[in-house]
């Protein structure tokens, strides 16, 4: 296991501001916002705007880009549709090689790492970090072959996650129909 500092082994960026580059006779984009980053890893629900095309390539998702909110509670998402717009207030991390995408994205969303970032500053009533600060967490990560060991874990237990809650929402609807059907309402 070897400590490094996050910003030696990745570019980290922030999104772009897009509301500068609206355009009603602009190309139609899939923007990720801050609603679109959800716990667990989950990434949807993306706004779709007009826009003109006048900012960087950098702006655009790529494969195993790894995207933090910057506001908390942090979320963080390992990113594998590429060419959608990233937003303002969303930290893109580019690992270089070497590094597990999927590891580094389950990593970041760790105790420790809030911890850092709320000893580096990110209080108040809704706490917030800064490029600055999330380019100096330090992080614990073994080798390669761990870290995709690893990764591949995580994923699989978020998964269960993610069924476990579509479950129970199933059985609340179920239960309220139940209850509907009682009073006689079909809704």
């Amino acid at each position: 296991m070897q400590k490094i500092i996050l910003n030696d082994i990745a570019e980290v960026i922030s999104g772009l501001s897009y509301r500068r580059y609206l355009d009603d006779d602009g190309e139609k984009f899939k923007v990720i916002v801050q609603r679109s980053i959800k716990r667990d890893g989950i990434l949807s629900d993306f706004e779709d705007v007009k826009l003109n095309d006048n900012f960087k390539d950098r702006y655009f998702t790529k494969k195993n880009d790894v995207l933090m909110k910057m506001t908390y509670p942090y979320d963080v998402v390992c990113v594998k549709q590429e060419n959608l717009i990233i937003s303002d207030r969303i930290a893109i991390i580019r690992l270089e090689k070497g590094y597990d995408p999927e590891f580094i994205a389950h990593l970041l969303t760790n105790t420790h790492i809030e911890k850092q970032l709320h000893e580096l500053g990110g209080s108040g009533k809704l706490p917030h970090t800064s490029l600055k600060e999330i380019k100096q967490l330090q992080l614990t990560i073994p080798d390669l072959e761990t870290q995709t060991k690893y990764g591949e874990l995580l994923n699989t237990i978020n998964e269960k996650i993610f069924e476990d809650q579509r479950q129970v929402e199933y059985d609340r609807h179920l239960k309220e129909a139940i209850l509907n059907d009682l009073w006689g309402d079909s809704p």
